[in-house]
C-alpha cells in the first residue's frame, strides 16, 4: 500500500530526475531576478539592463512551464502568473525616472521571489 502511495505522488509531481531539473530551472531563475534587482540600481542604462534581464528570465520561465504540467494545475498555474508579472514588468519598466525605475524593478523582483519559494515548496520528489 505504502508503495502504490509513493507511486501515486510521485506520478502527480514527475519524476525525481523531472523535479531536480525543474528545481534547477527555479534556482537559475532566481539568480537571474535577484541580479536585475541589484543591476537595475547601477546600470547606466535602464533599457538596456531590462533587456539583458528580459532575454534571460523567459528561456528559464519557459522551461518551467513546459515541465509543470506534469507536476500539477498549480504548478502551471504559477508559471502563468509568473508569464503574465514579466510581460507587465516589460511594459512599465524604464518608464520613469531612475528612482522609479528602480522601485518597479524591486516590486516585480519581490513578486517573482514569492512565487519562485512556492514553486519551490510544491516541487518535491
Amino acid at each position: 500500500m505504502n508503495r502504490l502511495l509513493l507511486a501515486v505522488a510521485l506520478a502527480g509531481c514527475g519524476n525525481a530526475t523531472e523535479v531536480a531539473t525543474y528545481q534547477q530551472s527555479i534556482a537559475e531563475l532566481q539568480t537571474v531576478v535577484d541580479a536585475h534587482e541589484t543591476d537595475s540600481l547601477a546600470a547606466p542604462d535602464c533599457a538596456v539592463e531590462h533587456q539583458r534581464y528580459d532575454e534571460l528570465a523567459r528561456p528559464h520561465l519557459r522551461q518551467m512551464t513546459r515541465m509543470s504540467g506534469g507536476m500539477g494545475m498549480g504548478m502551471r498555474s504559477m508559471c502563468g502568473s509568473m508569464q503574465t508579472e514579466l510581460d507587465r514588468h516589460a511594459a512599465a519598466a524604464c518608464t520613469g525616472d531612475a528612482t522609479a525605475n528602480h522601485a518597479e524593478a524591486q516590486r516585480h523582483c519581490q513578486l517573482m521571489r514569492d512565487w519562485l519559494a512556492r514553486q519551490r515548496a510544491g516541487a518535491q520528489p
